[in-house]
């Protein structure tokens, strides 16, 4: 679920979902959104024309299955992260890519190796909605969904988008570089996808901390002192690099794991810090005079 900050303007992008595995099988056209905000009703049985990302060039050269890099016909513009059709031109089949890179490119590196082999001149397309939010419809928190109608292949389809509106967009304490020196291991232990380790960080924040958060009735952004979970988030991390090294040794894994289950145990005490406000009252030193004078302040 898409977060957005409280009283912005921030995009939902969604892509066509058009199979019970959320395959994309084609460019959508004609595409439509009604906005369902969380507490603003204005214009929300209207369906407004939406955009869809326009790219559209070929391949100018063949890419072979596990390659990690698509050579495009031409500089195209394209945004880290976003989601890519791509066509093989013999075969028809339809493959969706996610580059690393943003801008203004003639070669997208792929965050995951293609699964299959493709055609020279195999069309890449874009097929990402975008819709804006009105600082109106973002103006309290809560959770809200944005319908959307579009054609793919002469067939027209419809799908929702969930958004959450917060208070806050959480961010992550823990560093690359405070991961390696609490664990120098982790750089052994890194993908050939992922060398920096970030991929790894916000992935075990996202599939490990968020839902242990949710099951203690605490969501990711009330947590205010982020640095709260630094040590039990590079457990964890550590913890699921070992876990997918193919030559890691069991007993290597389990003392990770107790690491981990160690770090849970200490973060989870000491879990109202990260979510208690930043000012606390504290009585100034006994003086005659100021015994029952308070002063407030800042602990960070």
């Amino acid at each position: 679920m898409q977060r957005i900050l409280l009283g912005t303007t921030q995009e939902i992008v969604s892509y066509p979902r058009l199979s019970p595995d959320g395959l994309v099988t084609g460019v959508p056209s004609s595409v439509t959104a009604r906005r369902v905000p969380t507490v603003y009703e204005d214009g929300v049985d209207e369906y407004q024309a939406v955009t869809v990302d326009a790219l559209s060039t070929t391949l100018s050269a063949v890419a072979l299955e596990g390659d990690e890099s698509l050579t495009l016909a031409g500089s195209v513009t394209v945004v880290a992260g976003r989601r890519y059709l791509v066509t093989d031109a013999n075969t028809l089949r339809k493959i969706e890519v996610t580059p690393t890179n943003s801008g203004s490119v003639s070669t997208l590196y792929l965050s995951e190796p293609l699964p299959c082999d493709v055609a020279n001149g195999s069309a890449v397309n874009g097929i990402a909605c975008p819709v804006a939010l009105t600082t109106n419809q973002t103006s309290e928190p809560g959770a809200g969904y944005v319908l959307f109608r579009g054609t793919v292949g002469g067939k027209v389809y419809e799908w929702d988008e969930s958004f959450r509106v917060v208070r806050r967009i959480t961010s992550i304490a823990l560093t690359v570089g405070e991961l390696t020196t609490a664990f120098p291991i982790v750089r052994q232990l890194a993908s050939s996808t992922d060398t920096t380790l970030e991929e790894a960080i916000v992935a075990v924040w996202r599939q490990e901390m968020v839902p242990l958060l949710a099951a203690r009735k605490v969501l990711d952004e009330d947590i205010l002192t982020d640095d709260v979970m630094a040590p039990m988030h590079a457990a964890a991390v550590v913890r699921h690099l070992a876990r997918m090294w193919p030559a890691a040794p069991t007993d290597f894994v389990m003392r990770l794991s107790e690491d981990y289950d160690r770090q849970k145990e200490i973060t989870m005490a000491r879990i109202d810090l990260a979510i208690r406000s930043q000012e606390v009252e504290t009585p100034s030193p006994l003086e005659p005079g100021n015994e029952t004078r308070i002063v407030r302040r800042v602990t960070r």
